[in-house]
């Protein structure tokens, strides 16, 4: 077995490796299409360790992207280990978060060392997968008052405001400046990026959803966010639906989508979701340094 670091010109053996993992390998296919293999820092750039068996064919990845959470992928537990030596002898940057199919996240947190760090989140969430031939549409989905929208259509900082109160409920963020500086970041790349939406009911927004992760046949689902407010009139489960809808009708084939929440799990079952596994999200609370024995 062989590990390196992958270089351009590995995309296309990366690709044919991840496409048989795309419920648990979603963030990792989006970025290389979005990014490359190229590391410079920038928004969705990552740096790529792959795994190669005697025959030269690739059976596992761990990446450490520009945000530094690191995802993985592969075929077995002793492959992992070595992508996972291999990484802790040239890491260069901090960790922030772990992300993956939940044993495999387990094994990294644990052979980083880091299991003892404090996380603000660190969960076991509920992995769900819709063949969009079999999306349930709600009743009240052409009614007058119910109108998508582009996430631009709405006022910017109420766009902020939604996106703060997800970081903070959601992902256990901490609010202080870095936060007004993560979700300024965060804004700019939502609406730079056409993929989230809003619902108007009655001409006033009450809640976002949208696709944190696209391919052209697959998209995965995050944030959906309904103010406290607005909350237990079914409008998140109206706007997944016309989201999922209109990615249907540009050809998209599959939907995909994680969560902890029993309420959220139960809008998109409603829809069509079917539970297929488990996926870890683990943000630690501040960014840690490996210390690396020699």
């Amino acid at each position: 077995m062989t590990v390196r670091v992958l270089q351009t010109g590995d995309e296309v053996a990366l690709e044919a490796f991840l496409s048989s993992y795309t419920a648990t390998c979603m963030y990792i296919r989006s970025n290389l299409q979005e990014a490359g293999l190229t590391y410079n820092g920038k928004p969705y750039e990552g740096e790529y360790w792959g795994s190669f068996d005697e025959a030269g064919t690739l059976n596992g990845v761990l990446a450490h992207y520009w945000n530094n959470n690191i995802m993985m992928q592969a075929n077995n537990p002793e492959v992992l280990s070595d992508l996972l030596q291999a990484f802790k002898a040239a890491v260069s940057r901090p960790i922030a978060g772990v992300l993956g199919v939940n044993d495999q996240a387990d094994q990294v947190i644990a052979e980083l060392g880091v299991s003892d760090a404090p996380f603000a989140l660190n969960t076991n969430e509920l992995l769900y997968s819709l063949d969009l031939t079999e999306l349930t549409l709600p009743t009240n989905l052409h009614g007058n008052a119910y109108r998508m929208v582009g996430i631009d259509a709405i006022d910017r900082t109420l766009l902020t405001r939604w996106i703060r109160a997800y970081e903070i409920e959601a992902l256990k963020s901490e609010d202080d400046d870095a936060l007004t500086l993560h979700v300024a970041d965060r804004v700019d790349r939502t609406l730079k990026s056409g993929d989230s939406w809003a619902l108007l009911v009655d001409g006033k927004p009450v809640c976002l959803s949208g696709f944190c992760a696209t391919l052209p046949d697959v998209v995965q689902v995050g944030p959906v966010w309904t103010p406290p407010e607005h909350r237990c009139k079914g409008y998140a489960r109206t706007l997944l639906a016309l989201t999922l809808l209109e990615a249907r009708e540009k050809g998209v084939e599959r939907a995909i989508l994680f969560t902890d929440a029993p309420a959220a799990a139960k809008a998109y079952e409603a829809v069509g979701f079917q539970h297929i596994g488990f996926y870890r999200l683990a943000l630690l609370k501040q960014p840690v340094t490996l210390q690396i024995e020699n």
